[in-house]
């Protein structure tokens, strides 16, 4: 191997160092000169695999052609034919960012191979403008085409192998390659953005290719820290009516491979949620101010399942500038944010817990993605892996008996009147009833309230009534402490003589298994050291006693108990007197 292969053989291994490539395989070339190179492209990034919803695709370029000696040595030609144009791309200095302009393939490549990780420019600058260069609009082509003739391109797998999405190339002619995923983008400072590698004989070749292709990071508010900053989680509890904050977060993509570059977050709302209104669009670090319709769009479209049934809502924002009104509309969001590489692009949103709200199981959940421009000649686009936030709600029962004398069994009872009140509040929480357990088609014959949102306010009520069965189920609840009190025994029973401490808890699992809940409660909700009891199957049995019943210790009736007792003791003794007189006369 003479000089030159050895220096841009060592190039390309300090390409691979600093591009993630794991192996080079031996640079010993054949004489035979059949196209029998072989490529293998692996990441073990989930972001870079194929869905049912978008295609990832991996492109080859041949840089140079390589002819092989029979001592193993190569020389390096620019062939326009099968290389398509990269003459031009090293003739120019301010193109190719070298520091000289090259007529020759030969020099061109001497000058790669001397690049590292400290040079001028960089290893990685290199192949980020080779990258760009080759996936851009030529000038004036119609159709379009790009730059640098495209060799191949693959579609990355939906599912690993052994932890890697890989695609080979095979029956590649010799030469020196340049691999790069459309749309990926060196967003920040550990991003790579494409991978260079000598095919110099039949030894298969192996990269694992890294970049940084755009994403979303999907949060709820969760609360708030002691000066009163939000913080933000993946997971939230609430009740129905609440309204939460959500936020979207990306990084403004590198289009200068682009003339124009469409980027749209994208955000599935499920039946449970009711979208409120967009709260801010910012860009950190810039002026930039966003205003819909100026250099932003929003839309809001149904979600069907296959049997047309309405499963949720779809949020779209497109950022930009309009620069088409044909269908489908563009924008361009490289005309407001191309100096903006990198910056963290921060969309802050709000939706209200509505009565479809589905309580426990997976949650309600709130999946968002980022589409965006993803080849420069084609207009084609990407999308990326969804992230998603769950809200939970939960519930618990009531079980309304007595136990008639003589009998273990429980009979249930009909008219019993609650209220339900968060622990340290004044007004009782009001409740829609969307289920009457006394109704011929109910066949679990359980009342059922949900909490009520603002929209319900006609048809509210703070009372909680059992039907015929005794059983009522309260949903739409966040988790927390309650107070439930039995305001109103049935006819011919006695109230509790405590209302009921209750105590709502759950799990809030983020990777789509079911939620738990427990439910806790004491007798007494006045006592705070009293022994919780948990419900089972989140149902508080309650018990109504008929017939008189003794005061408990303390509070008035022990004071009337006290009084009846002395006058009882006072007139007993006055008798004992009066007689014992009567007996000495």
């Amino acid at each position: 191997m003479n000089s030159l292969t050895k220096k841009l053989a060592a190039g390309a291994i300090a390409a691979a160092t600093m591009l993630g490539i794991a192996g080079l395989g031996a640079t010993t070339a054949s004489a035979d000169q059949a196209a029998d190179g072989k490529l293998t492209v692996s990441t073990t990034d989930v972001n870079f695999a194929s869905t049912d919803s978008k295609t990832v695709k991996v492109n080859a370029y041949r840089i140079f052609s390589a002819t092989v000696g029979e001592d193993g040595t190569a020389s390096y030609t620019f062939d326009a034919t099968a290389n398509g144009g990269w003459d031009q791309f090293f003739a120019d200095k301010s193109i190719s960012g070298l520091s000289e302009n090259y007529t020759t393939a030969a020099d061109a490549a001497k000058a790669i191979s001397q690049l590292t990780d400290k040079s001028t420019p960089t290893i990685d600058a290199f192949a980020k403008k080779a990258s760009n260069w080759a996936q851009t609009k030529k000038a004036g082509s119609s159709p379009a085409e790009s730059n640098a003739k495209l060799i191949e391109s693959k579609d990355m797998p939906k599912v690993a192998t052994e932890g890697k999405y890989s695609v080979t190339f095979d029956n590649l002619t010799y030469g020196y390659y340049l691999v790069a995923v459309p749309g990926v983008g060196n967003t920040n400072a550990s991003g790579k953005y494409a991978t260079l590698a000598p095919v110099l004989n039949g030894t298969e070749v192996t990269a694992d290719i890294k970049g940084t292709l755009p994403t979303v990071d999907k949060k709820v508010q969760t609360g708030t820290d002691e000066d009163n900053n939000p913080i933000y989680g993946d997971v939230k509890d609430s009740k129905v009516g609440d309204t939460l904050t959500f936020t979207l977060t990306s990084k403004v993509p590198d289009m200068s491979a682009y003339d124009t570059y469409e980027f749209a977050f994208k955000d599935t709302l499920s039946k449970g949620l009711t979208f409120g209104n967009i709260s801010s669009i910012t860009i950190a670090d810039s002026s930039l101010t966003f205003t819909e319709n100026t250099n932003y769009v929003q839309s809001l479209e149904e979600v069907k399942n296959d049997k047309q049934e309405v499963t949720g809502h779809k949020l779209v924002v497109n950022l930009g500038t309009k620069v088409t009104d044909s269908d489908p509309v563009k924008y361009d969001f490289k005309q407001i944010a191309s100096d903006l590489v990198g910056k963290t692009i921060t969309l802050t949103y709000t939706a209200t817990i509505n009565e479809n709200a589905v309580v426990g199981s997976t949650g309600n959940t709130n999946s968002a993605t980022v589409e965006y421009s993803n080849d420069p000649t084609t207009g084609g686009k990407g999308e990326s892996v969804p992230d998603i936030v769950r809200v939970y709600t939960y519930k618990f029962g009531i079980d309304k008996y007595t136990i008639k004398n003589g009998s273990t069994e429980h009979t249930q009872l009909a008219g019993a009147q609650f209220q339900l009140k968060v622990k340290g509040g004044k007004d009782a929480i009001k409740f829609v009833r969307t289920n009457d357990g006394d109704a011929e088609n109910n066949t679990n014959k359980i009342s059922v309230y949900r909490v009520a949102k603002t929209a319900d306010e006609a048809n509210a009520t703070e009372t909680i009534v059992t039907p015929k069965s005794g059983r009522v189920d309260l949903t739409g609840l966040a988790k927390g402490a309650y107070v439930l009190t039995e305001t109103k025994a049935p006819q011919g029973y006695n109230l509790p003589a405590h209302s009921f401490a209750v105590n709502v808890d759950g799990t809030e699992p983020t990777d789509g298994t079911n939620a738990s809940t427990t439910i806790k409660y004491t007798n007494n909700s006045d006592d705070e050291n009293a022994t919780q009891s948990e419900a089972t199957d989140g149902i508080i049995g309650i018990e109504n006693t008929s017939g008189p019943t003794l005061p408990s210790t303390g509070g008035m009736g022990t004071a009337l108990f006290t009084v009846f007792g002395v006058l009882i003791v006072a007139l007993g003794s006055a008798w004992y007197v009066k007689s014992n007189r009567k007996s000495t006369k």
